[in-house]
C-alpha cells in the first residue's frame, strides 16, 4: 500500500492501461464463468455449493489483500469496478505502474486461446481477479434464483394445511386480539421527525435552474428532482430522502457550492443529521444488504471527500461548468 508522499501521478479512467485492463478483464471473466456455467448446466447448485464458493473468495481475498473491495464494487453495477475499487489504492507502486501502462492482447481472446492468453499477461493479482469475480457471479446467479422467504414461508404453510387436512385435524392458529375502542396501539403513533437543519443557500432564480440542469445531466439521483425539491433539499424542509447514484459526484458537487459560498461550509453536518441522502441499492447489492434505506452518513461523506482527492470524478467537467456559469449570474 502507499500514500501520497509516494509522488505517483494518480491519473482517471481515460488513461488506456486501465481500461484496456477492465476490458481484458471482463472477457476472461466471461469466459471462465461461461465454462463453469456449462459444466453446472445439469447440476442444480446447492446451498452447500454456495458456502463453498463463498469460501473461496474468502480465500482469495485472505492471500489477496488487495482484492478485498472488488466483490463490493462489482455487485454494485458498476462497469469499471476494478477502478473504482480500493484495489488500485492498496498495491505497490511497482505494481501500480505496470497495470497503468497494461497493453491488452491484439488477437481476441476465445476459450480456445484462452489459457494460452492468459500466460501471457504478465499482471499480479489478474489470475486471481478473474476466479474472484467468476464466483461472485455463480453466487449471484445463484442468490437471484432462490425464491425470497416469503414465499418459502407461504409453501411451508400450504404444506402444513394438506397435512392437516388429511389427520382431520384442525390447525392451532394464533389471532392477535383486536384492540379495544379507544386504545391506540403503539404502531398508530405518529412518528416524530426531528427538525431538520438549513444548508443557508445563497442562490438565485437562475442559479436553481443552473444546478437542476446539472444535477439531471451527470444523473446524480435516482429519478429526476424538480427545482422545487432542490430549494426544499437545500432548506432543510425536504420530506423525502433522494437516492444517490454516485456519492463522489454528490460530494463534489456540494464542495463546490460550498467552496463558492453558495451553501454553508458545514455542509455534511447538515446532510448527516438531516438524513437527506438514501445510497442507491442495485439488485447486487439488495440481495447481499437486504432492501432495508441506507442513509449515507457523515463517514461515508468524508471517505468520497478523500477518494476525489486522487480518483477521477464522474461530472467533473459539468459540475465546474456550472459553478462557472452561476458565477456568471450571481446577484450583486
Amino acid at each position: 500500500m502507499f500514500g501520497y508522499d509516494d509522488e505517483i501521478e494518480y491519473t482517471d479512467l481515460s488513461e488506456e492501461g486501465f481500461r484496456e485492463v477492465q476490458q481484458c478483464l471482463n472477457r476472461f471473466v466471461e469466459i471462465n464463468y461461461e465454462t463453469v456455467l456449462g459444466m453446472l448446466y445439469r447440476m442444480k447448485p446447492t446451498s452447500e455449493d454456495m458456502t463453498l464458493y463463498k469460501g473461496k473468495i474468502m480465500d482469495i481475498i485472505r492471500h489477496n489483500p488487495p482484492l478485498e473491495s472488488v466483490p463490493r464494487y462489482f455487485r454494485d453495477g458498476r462497469e469499471d469496478y476494478l477502478w473504482y475499487s480500493d484495489f488500485y489504492d492498496d498495491i505497490t507502486k511497482e505494481v501500480y505502474q505496470r497495470y497503468r501502462t497494461f497493453v491488452a492482447p491484439e488477437v481476441e481472446i476465445t476459450p480456445a486461446n484462452y489459457a494460452e492468453k492468459l500466460s501471457k499477461i504478465d499482471l499480479p493479482y489478474f489470475r486471481e481477479l478473474i476466479d474472484l469475480v467468476s464466483l461472485e457471479k455463480l453466487c449471484i446467479l445463484y442468490e437471484t434464483n432462490q425464491p425470497s422467504d416469503k414465499v418459502k414461508a407461504n409453501t411451508k404453510t400450504e404444506t402444513n394445511i394438506a397435512s392437516g387436512g388429511d389427520t382431520g385435524k384442525d390447525e392451532n392458529v394464533d389471532i392477535p386480539e383486536e384492540a379495544e375502542s379507544g386504545e391506540q396501539t403503539k404502531s398508530a403513533q405518529p412518528t416524530r421527525h426531528p427538525k431538520k437543519r438549513t444548508y443557508e443557500p445563497k442562490l438565485n432564480s437562475k442559479q436553481y435552474v443552473l444546478l437542476s440542469e446539472c444535477v439531471e445531466e451527470i444523473k446524480l439521483f435516482r429519478c429526476k428532482v424538480k427545482i422545487t425539491e432542490l430549494k426544499k433539499l437545500l432548506k432543510g424542509k425536504l420530506t423525502e430522502p433522494l437516492e444517490v447514484t454516485n456519492q463522489k459526484s454528490l460530494v463534489y458537487l456540494l464542495d463546490q457550492l460550498s467552496e463558492n459560498k453558495y451553501i454553508k461550509d458545514t455542509w455534511m453536518s447538515v446532510a448527516d443529521g438531516n438524513k437527506d441522502f438514501l445510497s442507491f441499492r442495485t439488485e447486487g447489492n439488495k440481495q447481499r444488504y437486504g432492501d432495508k434505506p441506507h442513509f449515507i452518513a457523515m463517514q461515508q461523506l468524508l471517505n468520497n471527500r478523500n477518494r476525489n482527492k486522487r480518483e477521477s470524478i464522474r461530472g467533473l467537467v459539468e459540475i465546474e461548468e456550472m459553478i462557472d456559469a452561476m458565477e456568471e449570474n450571481r446577484d450583486n
